[in-house]
């Protein structure tokens, strides 16, 4: 009897007391908002090292648990810090917007959540409304107007970074990765842009954590949370070629689960550059995306996610063979399917613990029919499917306020299955990470990690990368990273046949090449040989170290620059490059070992606001590329060429070019203005590529003549958009727009333009 009085009395006396203790609890909750008086919908605010909480789309935080410092970010916005008790005293917290991008949270670079600021490794965030502003509809179209990408017409639309292909660049969707390269590269063009909340681009080796494929960087495209009400959003996006881009969003809510449907549907005609032939250099083809993601609470400290995503492609067309006196026209028709199924458990049994349970399991497949027109008869029939699952476990522990320890596990399995294998091909690995970030003052951040691979196909690699920050002052801060990684030949490079019909190109693998090479010829479709088939060797295993270093610079509110250097070392690179070209204006390509290679290079981005309506920003990239061994060869004078009147010469250093299709010089300038009045957002880009190696016209497998380099150019690009009160977005603009034309580039199709609306159906009912 006494204890129950007792507990009466407890209670009373809070509910009476001065000071309530619910009232406390309210203190800690806040409305972010813009300068503008308008709520930032998902911003984030994290108390010292507790887990970053996001606030609702109403812009009000959640109740926080007390501590010494909060920080306040927002992507687009100022970082801001307060300490606790200017927290509890502020009414509400006001964000500027930031000419440059500190204070974004990035995931991908250490798995976990730190800002930009926070990371000592070049990092570059795209928020939505730099995804916007493109007015891009595929992954490609905004990923070539960032300084130091370059997009390349290799088998599809392929990535380079730092001066490596994209089979060194790890291309993750909310961090799993994705599968189904052709010969290496992942079409860009495979991904749809409308549902994407950010990109994280990470620059340099991050084998570390992620394994061989993230030997250049790590893309991670992180798409949009579910809502937190419910939303239905319609789209149509059209552009120049007939092409239709229709998308639908669906968000629920019930209780503490969230819900969000995406449905995206891609139809173009494609377009033609050899009219004088039969067959377009892109056929016209239609690609349907459905997403879903579903995630909520088990209890308050168990959560999970489901991620699903399906993508299927069709295409077809027409392509003539056979001599000139005998033609025959094939009718090519060609599916690509794409499924992926990633659950997540997460499990924080106490504020320092948090556990990550992951899986991946993906199905990515193709088939490609090719018939004679005349008679129906079978030319060429082409599958070919990839399995790949993953399981990983990862456990974060924060050891100290400064120190934050994670480990990590994981086993995969990948098998693979073609027309032309004898074989199912399969391999199993294994792995384990472990990374320790550790700030030992308030100038310096490290960070660094090992990881340790045991595959059934190439042994066991270790992996190590360290990286550091110090912070000079408050606005400037240099950054420096040492890593490692490895990658060895796998059975697409060796082995594939590949034929794409919605583009035309054509890819073998080394062991292959010389023999695909010949059957084209026999069939009338090469026009040229560029490189030969029996000069590109067996394969071999790649090794790898790289250097990352620069600075960021905030100079002063309105204005900021960040640089960075790198340096990678690689030893029997695999090349790829095109073998021959075709009739039709496309290629054929297959691969080769560069012995020792070097690329090196600056990459430079600075932003400054103008005024409160202008914002200028620009960007450069300087990439120098060298095979070690020609350079040695050169030097030696053992390599000759034919100079335009027939004779032999030695080849000097002056001459040599480094690698194929790799540009020195590229860069871009945009613009953006806001037009107060109608509130209207404007945006002008110019994207620059300088000339770059593309065919060995004098048979000695080295770029070192000027007829073999493919003009540089530049790209006019313009976007106009306006969001009205009812939440209805419009855009229009184009891209290309001075139609320059880049054959040795097949997948521009010159001068583009598009129209867009995307409509908020709940809004606009209620």
């Amino acid at each position: 009897m006494f204890r129950i009085n007792l507990i009466k009395l407890i209670l009373l006396l809070f509910l009476v007391s001065p000071i309530p203790v619910w009232s406390g609890v309210n203190k800690t909750e806040k409305i972010i908002l813009d300068e503008k008086g308008n709520p930032i919908p998902f911003a984030l605010v994290k108390v010292d090292d507790q887990p970053a909480q996001p606030v609702d789309e109403e812009g009000k935080t959640p109740s926080l648990q007390s501590g010494e410092r909060v920080l306040i970010f927002a992507l687009g916005y100022q970082t801001q810090q307060l300490t606790w008790e200017e927290w509890i005293d502020a009414q509400q917290i006001i964000l500027e917007e930031k000419s440059s991008q500190l204070g974004e949270v990035v995931v991908s670079a250490t798995r976990t959540e730190r800002s930009v600021e926070e990371l000592p490794i070049p990092v570059t965030v795209l928020n939505s409304e730099k995804i916007q502003e493109t007015g891009g509809i595929r992954l490609s179209e905004i990923l070539r107007e960032q300084t130091g990408l370059q997009i390349s017409s290799d088998h599809g639309a392929g990535l380079q970074m730092q001066g490596l292909d994209s089979d060194y660049i790890l291309i993750l969707l909310d961090g799993e990765p994705l599968i189904g390269r052709t010969a290496g590269t992942f079409d860009l063009d495979r991904i749809s842009v409308s549902n994407i909340d950010r990109i994280e681009i990470l620059r340099g080796p991050s084998s570390a954590i992620y394994g061989s494929e993230a030997m250049a960087g790590v893309v991670n495209i992180i798409t949009k949370s579910p809502s937190e009400k419910s939303k239905i959003d319609f789209s149509l996006r059209q552009r120049s070629f007939n092409t239709w881009n229709p998308g639908l969003e669906v968000g629920l809510v019930h209780k503490n689960w969230t819900t969000d449907l995406f449905l995206d549907h891609y139809k173009t005609d494609g377009f033609d550059l050899s009219p004088e032939t039969v067959g377009q250099t892109q056929n016209p083809y239609q690609a349907t995306t459905t997403q879903v993601k579903i995630s909520g609470e088990i209890s308050p400290k168990l959560s999970l996610s489901l991620f699903g995503r399906g993508y299927l492609e069709n295409s077809d067309g027409l392509l003539q063979s056979g001599s000139s006196a005998d033609p025959q026209v094939l009718t090519l028709e060609n599916e690509r399917q794409d499924f992926n199924l990633n659950p997540t458990l997460r499990f924080k049994p106490h504020e320092n613990w948090l556990f990550t349970l992951r899986a991946m399991t993906s199905w990515f497949s193709t088939l490609s029919d090719s018939r004679f027109q005349s008679s129906g008869k079978s030319f060429d029939f082409q599958d070919f499917s990839q399995f790949y699952h993953r399981s990983e476990l990862q456990t974060d522990y924060q050891i100290s306020a400064n120190q934050l320890l994670t480990l990590g596990m994981g086993q995969l399995t990948e098998a693979v299955e073609a027309t032309r294998y004898d074989d199912n091909n399969r391999f199993d690995a294994g792995y384990v990470f472990v990374q320790h970030q550790w700030d030992p003052g308030q100038k310096i951040n490290l960070v660094s990690g090992l990881r340790a691979d045991f595959h059934s196909q190439y042994g066991q690699r270790l992996s190590p990368k360290i990286s550091g920050q110090y912070r000079i002052s408050e606005n400037l801060s240099w950054q420096g990273s040492l890593g490692a990684g490895f990658k060895a030949p796998d059975f697409r490079q060796l082995l594939l046949n590949f034929n794409n019909a919605a583009s035309g190109y054509y890819v073998f693998g080394a062991t292959l090449a010389e023999e695909g090479i010949s059957q084209l010829q026999e069939q009338g479709l090469v026009a040229q040989i560029l490189l030969n088939p029996k000069n590109l060797g067996e394969l071999k295993a790649e090794t790898s170290w790289a250097i990352n270093t620069g600075f960021r610079w905030k100079v002063n509110q309105h204005a900021s620059l960040q640089v960075n250097a790198f340096r990678n070392n690689i030893d029997n690179l695999i090349e790829t490059a095109p073998i021959a070209q075709l009739v039709t204006g496309q290629n054929a390509f297959s691969y080769f070992n560069v012995r020792s290679v070097i690329t090196q290079g600056l990459e430079v981005d600075a932003q400054i606001q103008l005024s409160e309506k202008l914002r200028l920003s620009a960007g450069y990239a300087l990439l120098d590329t060298r095979d070690q061994e020609v350079v040695e060869q050169i030097e030696n004078g053992e390599v000759f060429k034919r100079n335009d009147q027939n004779q032999t010469r030695k080849v000097t250093r002056a001459d040599y070019g480094g690698l194929f299709n790799r540009s020195r010089h590229s860069g871009n300038v945009k613009l953006n203005y806001r037009e107060q009045f109608t509130g209207t957002d404007w945006s002008l880009r110019a994207i620059y590529r300088g000339k770059f190696g593309f065919a060995d016209r004098n048979g000695n497998l080295i770029l070192d003549d000027e007829s073999e380099y493919a003009d540089g150019w530049i790209s006019l690009n313009f976007t106009t958009s306006k969001t009205l009160k009812n939440g209805i977005f419009l855009e229009a603009g184009g891209t290309n727009l001075l139609n320059t034309a880049t054959p040795a580039e097949p997948n521009n199709p010159g001068r583009v333009l598009f129209l867009g609306i995307k409509l908020p159906i709940l809004n606009l009912i209620n």
